[in-house]
């Protein structure tokens, strides 16, 4: 007889490469992610270096598949918060499962690339003006939505 094996369980890459990644995306410091998650800095900083983190924070405004993944690493932080403070309500975090849906079909570029863009940044918009309150983080989330439907139409009028 032979003793059932036992599944190793998952190593900290697998459960908050992704998450941290998100994040370093939209913004944060590797620093300020190493407070997020229980993940020593050098670790980040192997991660960010391997990952090539910083190429894909420079694509973000032009690629809509970082843009995703910066947006997730937005409402990742914003829902987490809101959560902590127990204001979410059953509604809303249905809406926040919705929006990272959407993000997901974003960054996989699965179906229509505008029709999923419109769909997640209306959704997203929606969001924003319930909880963000602070000006200048309302605005710098604007502009780069801002920026990625300029490159969006660019690339649908150059054909690329």
């Amino acid at each position: 007889m032979t003793a059932a094996r036992k599944r190793p369980s998952p190593g900290k890459r697998e459960l908050y490469v992704e998450e941290a990644r998100s994040l370093f995306l939209a913004g944060k410091s590797l620093e300020e992610i190493s407070q997020v998650f229980p993940v020593p800095l050098q670790t980040l900083e192997r991660w960010h270096q391997d990952g090539k983190w910083e190429e894909k924070r420079l694509q973000v405004p032009v690629s809509p598949r970082w843009l995703g993944e910066a947006l997730k690493g937005v409402l990742r932080e914003k829902a987490g918060k809101l959560l902590t403070k127990g204001d979410l309500k059953p509604q809303e975090l249905e809406e926040i499962t919705k929006i990272f849906t959407l993000i997901d079909r974003l960054c996989s570029q699965g179906w229509d690339i505008r029709a999923a863009t419109l769909e997640v940044m209306d959704r997203f918009g929606d969001f924003l003006k319930r909880w963000v309150t602070d000006p200048d983080e309302v605005k710098k989330i604007s502009l780069r939505m801002q920026e990625f439907f300029r490159k969006l139409e660019e690339e649908s009028n150059g054909g690329s």
